[in-house]
């Protein structure tokens, strides 16, 4: 899919987030497939950090003077400003999401649901979602959501969120010389990994020489301090291109993916299956929707309830050969469904979708 020739003759996009510099949402959805470096031919991926001032952000629109603009999770008011900037421009605008905003459950800590939920910023992310020509979901499921959320905005899925570069698959290091197996995730997922303690400490208990890792800004289960120096905590890394890297040098011979099965979970991505096997990780993942397709093939083990989740454990640990035939199936997988190309090309069709309405409505700017 090609996008319209723009003046310049590559579409610059411009792409808003909520932070003071673009989140593993944003270097996953739009920066990994035009390439970080900035080298795509046809599309030019520009990330702008959030501004309260209004002159700020006339400033930084005026720098930047792109071809389209994207507002990815943006739940300030101020979405409304660089929308209006847009509309002064005659370029078209996307919103673009990959968790259901609207209905943030406390069962992702109490910071975050207070915060989400605050009357005035559900307003604003309406706001934002409605005042643009084309709203961008992750997924098929959360499309539905979103539908139900009563959402009028012209609305395109994704089949790819998570994707990888071919070459990284298969630049594996060794595993770490004894057993481990770890949980990646922030602080919000703490529910999800107390769902399957009971079965992480039957294997550690039974398997002496296990060592258990969790990695990112979730903290280690007191459950699990029994353990000693058998469990650690690893910080987590600020930048995603460092992310992959690091998780690979840790070594996990099994990689957790645990998800309580709720409304909100059922329309995530499969990302930590993705990140996981890329690295070189077996994955146990929760028997739910999110994980099903990639696991099927033999490229995953779905788990539900403690005694499934230990068994598949222990298989995994237990079993050199079914460990590595699992592997080779995910990153076989990985190559087939889920390049940088794929995803390239799936964005090249939303853009070419937001240009086309744009136009049809007689807000696009001549080229």
């Amino acid at each position: 899919m090609t996008v319209p020739p723009t003046p310049s003759g590559r579409l610059h996009v411009l792409v808003v987030s909520d932070g003071n510099s673009p989140s593993a949402t944003q270097r996953i959805s739009f920066g990994q497939p035009f390439g970080d470096a900035g080298d795509d031919p046809a599309v030019r991926i520009r990330f702008e950090p959030h501004h309260e001032n209004v002159a700020d952000i006339e400033a930084a629109f005026g720098r930047q003077r792109p071809d389209l603009l994207v507002l990815s999770r943006y739940t300030s008011p101020r979405g409304i400003d660089w929308i209006g900037l847009a509309r002064d421009a005659a370029i078209p605008v996307i919103y673009h999401l990959d968790d259901d905003l609207l209905a943030v459950p406390e069962s992702l800590g109490a910071a975050k649901f207070k915060a989400y939920n605050r009357p005035e910023r559900v307003q604003a992310l309406r706001d934002n979602i409605e005042a643009s020509d084309l709203f961008y979901i992750s997924t098929g499921e959360l499309k539905k959501r979103y539908e139900e959320h009563g959402v009028r905005a012209p609305m395109v899925a994704g089949k790819v969120y998570c994707s990888v570069a071919p070459g990284d698959i298969g630049a594996l290091v060794a595993p770490a010389t004894g057993p481990v197996i770890g949980y990646m995730g922030t602080g919000g997922h703490s529910a999800d990994l107390a769902m399957i303690l009971p079965a992480v400490c039957a294997v550690m208990d039974q398997v002496p020489s296990l060592n258990f890792e969790v990695f990112g800004t979730i903290k280690m289960p007191s459950e699990l301090e029994r353990f000693g120096s058998r469990v650690r905590h690893v910080p987590p890394v600020a930048d995603y291109a460092d992310f992959i890297p690091y998780l690979r040098s840790l070594g996990w011979w099994v990689g957790l993916a645990p998800l309580e099965d709720n409304v909100f979970n059922r329309c995530k991505a499969d990302t930590k299956w993705v990140e996981y096997s890329l690295a070189g990780m077996a994955v146990v993942a929760s028997d739910i929707v999110v994980y099903r397709r990639a696991c099927e093939d033999r490229a995953g083990l779905l788990a539900s309830g403690a005694a499934e989740w230990r068994q598949a454990i222990l298989d995994l640990l237990l079993s050199p050969a079914l460990r590595a035939s699992t592997i080779s199936a995910a990153q076989h997988k990985l190559r087939a469904r889920y390049t940088h190309e794929q995803l390239r090309r799936q964005v090249l069709d939303v853009f070419s979708q937001a240009l086309e309405r744009a136009r049809h409505s007689g807000r696009l700017r001549d080229s």
